[in-house]
């Protein structure tokens, strides 16, 4: 009887067991339900936004210690548009894709101070390195260092090398050795750890790409369509 009543108990512990597993392997596929239809949301709203361009001389960009970097003309110091992004976040190359001429623009326009945040969000590798070199470029180049990156960002499972960065560095007229020594170095990688350590402590950004626009978190349709973004500044303009 004794032996009975072990084995019996040693079945409903393998039951309850499975049981648990079951629940917790739901509670994962309603988790990954969730995300994933967010993600087709974001996604199917991009979609269906037009491109902003922008050919016209830029803003003044002057990086900044702390790896910030500020696009605005002379004397400009309001609205402040905080844009935190990732060189290899999907994402943060279709917010580019839909509203980079228009912040461009904007900034030219002095309509708004723009401030960008390149953190390491997506790959921990790739991230990395992408706004490690971001931080090695000097404003002359960095806008079209920015663009280029994104322009050939690959799959977010696959990080950027050093090497893919250095030669985008090339491709877009970066000569200077102190640059390119800088970037093979990862000279910065360290720092760009501790930055996105920072951010992501603050309840405003935990993903990107995240807009703020003085202080106040912009919606998704004020991020992926020219004319949520376009109103907003509109109105922190007046």
């Amino acid at each position: 009887m004794k032996t009975s009543a072990r084995e019996k108990l040693r079945q409903e512990r393998i039951q309850q067991a499975r049981r648990e597993k079951r629940r917790r392997t739901l509670r994962i596929v309603v988790g990954l339900v969730a995300v994933a239809v967010v993600a087709v949301g974001v996604f199917a709203q991009v979609n269906r936004s037009t491109a902003t361009s922008f050919s016209g001389p830029l803003a003044t960009v002057t990086p900044q210690q702390d790896g910030t970097v500020v696009m605005a003309e002379p004397g400009v110091s309001a609205p402040v548009l905080d844009v935190y992004v990732d060189f290899q976040c999907p994402l943060c190359k279709e917010f580019e894709r839909v509203n980079g001429g228009l912040i461009k623009q904007i900034a030219a326009e002095g309509k708004a101070k723009v401030v960008y945040h390149p953190i390491a969000f997506v790959n921990p590798e790739g991230s990395v390195r992408a706004a490690a070199a971001a931080q090695c470029v000097p404003g002359s180049s960095w806008m079209a260092f920015h663009d280029a990156v994104f322009a050939a960002q690959p799959d977010e499972r696959t990080a950027f090398t050093v090497d893919d960065l250095m030669k985008i560095a090339s491709d877009v007229g970066i000569t200077d050795p102190a640059v390119t020594s800088c970037i093979e170095s990862q000279r910065y990688a360290a720092q760009v750890r501790q930055t996105t350590a920072s951010v992501f402590a603050s309840p405003e950004v935990q993903g990107t790409p995240t807009l703020l626009l003085d202080g106040r978190k912009l919606t998704d349709d004020e991020v992926f369509t020219s004319t949520g973004l376009r109103a907003a500044l509109e109105e922190a303009s007046r």
